[in-house]
Parts: C-alpha cells; structure tokens; sequence
C-alpha cells in the first residue's frame, strides 16, 4: 500500500512523532487539501459514472427507448428503467466511497495527486 500511495501523498496514521503529526494534521485541514480533496472526489464521481454508463447504456438505451415509443404500454417498460438507475447509482456510491477511503482519506495529498489517482500506471 505504500507504492500506491507513493505519488498521491502520505498516510497520516503512519507519521511518528508529535510534532510532525501535529504538523500534518494542521496541513491536512487547510483550505489547499481540502479544495484538492474535493476535486479528486467530483472527479472519481466523474470516472465511476463514465465506466458505468459504458457497462450498462444498452440498460437505458432501452429504457429511454421505451419512452420514445409511440406505442401504449411504453411508460410501464421505462419503469423497469428504475431500478436499474437506482442499482447504478448505489454501485456508483459504493465504488467512489471505496476510492476515497483508499486513496484520499487521511492522506495527505501531493499536488499531482489526482492524476496519480485517475491514471495509476501513468
């Protein structure tokens, strides 16, 4: 875990020592972090919503296809298009909670760090 975390940052559980942790502690809650936490969240948001709509768009390919069908019975089909939205969206919570505990949360974060997040073999 220490290579992955190489070029995003350092791990504030692994710092020794009072002053330095003190130290750490008082960067991790500056304004500079937080605003770097913050997009690296808005863009792990941005890369599991791409990757599930390129899994799952014959889903609401359909289900928006069940919409535009002049035909009577169309809307009961797109309703099927709701727990499909509904899975993506707890799917899509899930892996971003996972990415942020892994990478972000309680690191401190380099300034190139959301690359590295993004792109790790980059």
């Amino acid at each position: 875990m220490i290579d992955e975390l190489a070029g995003i940052g350092r791990r504030l559980d692994d710092v020794e020592g009072d002053l330095e942790r003190a130290i750490c502690e008082s960067l991790y809650r500056s304004q500079d972090q937080r605003r770097r936490r913050w997009l690296i969240s808005l863009l792990l948001g941005l890369k599991h919503a791409f990757r599930g709509l390129l899994f799952s768009w014959p889903l609401y390919l359909l289900g928006i296809a069940a919409l535009v069908l002049p035909q009577n019975g169309s809307a009961w089909l797109a309703l099927f298009l709701l727990p499909g939205i509904a899975l993506s969206y707890v799917i899509l919570k899930r892996g971003v909670a996972e990415d942020y505990r892994h990478f972000v949360h309680r690191v401190l974060l380099k300034p190139g760090a959301a690359m590295h997040i993004l792109w790790p073999n980059r």
